[in-house]
């Protein structure tokens, strides 16, 4: 797929123009690529705070990706947005790949309990629980039904979100914010501990 010879470069390439010498098969735009939007690649997986053997994992699986379906791409144009959306989606799953590994070690060590999950911090946890609650019944419908349905267990993606509220996908973040935003507010206005800004 790749050649082992290109023509010297004179100015530097847009992502469409950098995309489709790349199915051409030049080795010196895939190079390119890689050199201009690794640094994006990277800044998206350290935003995740992942460490930094996950977040090489995350540099590397998304390289494959972009290689594997540029194909695909339907506008060159916004390559920059796509392998963003490639890394962020990449350390998502790396972070859920990586919270399913269990310590194994001392039993005596893992098998004290937290300070917060004796009986005081039951009793916190489901006093902050019902105040979140409370403050989520009194936003506008839009808004519980977005909240409740992003802090699902799996949370459906934005596609999903889009199609049962009935709402364009590039809205689901900017209302995500508000929503929160609002939900904060409201937690603050009730005198909430530990309401931080959204």
């Amino acid at each position: 797929m790749l050649r082992t010879c290109d023509p010297p470069r004179t100015a530097p390439a847009s992502p469409a123009e950098l995309v489709a010498e790349c199915l051409a098969g030049s080795q010196r735009a895939w190079a390119a690529l890689v050199e201009q939007y690794s640094p994006l690649v990277w800044t998206v997986a350290r935003s995740h705070r992942l460490d930094p053997a996950d977040c090489e994992e995350v540099y590397q699986l998304t390289w494959l990706r972009v290689y594997q379906s540029l194909a695909r791409l339907h506008s060159p144009h916004r390559f920059p947005a796509w392998i963003t959306t490639c890394a962020r989606r990449e350390s998502l799953g790396q972070y859920r790949r990586s919270d399913r590994y269990v310590p194994v070690g001392d039993a005596s060590v893992l098998d004290r309990p937290a300070a917060e999950h004796g009986p005081e911090g039951a009793l916190l946890s489901r006093e902050r629980r019902s105040e979140v609650l409370l403050a989520l019944s009194e936003l506008p419908a839009r808004d519980r039904a977005l909240l409740s349905l992003l802090s699902a267990d799996p949370a459906p993606g934005y596609d999903e979100v889009s199609r049962r509220l009935g709402i364009a996908r590039g809205s689901v973040g900017p209302l995500r914010a508000r929503a929160l935003r609002r939900l904060a507010d409201r937690l603050r206005a009730r005198g909430g501990a530990g309401v931080t800004e959204v």
